[in-house]
């Protein structure tokens, strides 16, 4: 029913056939590559608050089968890389910076009522 000369077709009435933008697509463009950033080293002063609470999530991450649970903790190790950067860039106000040493502290001797407590308490009062 194609004319391959006039480039018609006669099943269209003598038209061409309607436009379909699938046949004309253009070429996709390049990926753009991230750029790695450099990140300063958080302040020594915040190692062993960091490295109780880095520890904290890798001990329910190692004590935990559940995918939930799991997925959960990927969160928590993105809040504790949000918390790292507002570390390294002075962000943090004092009174936050001793309550975090507070739950640190707490974690360190097990006693997760007071970790907990400290918890609520920045949750309340604090804006980050």
């Amino acid at each position: 029913i194609w004319n391959q000369s006039s480039g018609i077709n006669a099943e269209y009435g003598g038209y061409q056939q309607p436009y379909n933008p699938n046949t004309y697509q253009q070429p996709a463009p390049e990926p753009v590559q991230p750029v790695a950033v450099e990140k300063p080293p958080v302040p020594e002063q915040y190692g062993a608050m960091l490295s109780t609470l880095d520890g904290a999530v890798n001990a329910c991450r190692n004590a935990t089968q559940n995918n939930t649970h799991k997925r959960k903790l990927d969160e928590v190790s993105l809040k504790l890389e949000a918390l790292k950067d507002k570390l390294r860039y002075d962000c943090v106000s004092g009174t936050v910076v001793n309550d975090l040493n507070g739950i640190a502290g707490a974690l360190s001797v097990n006693d997760y009522n007071q970790a907990l407590m400290i918890h609520s308490r920045i949750a309340q009062t604090a804006n980050f």
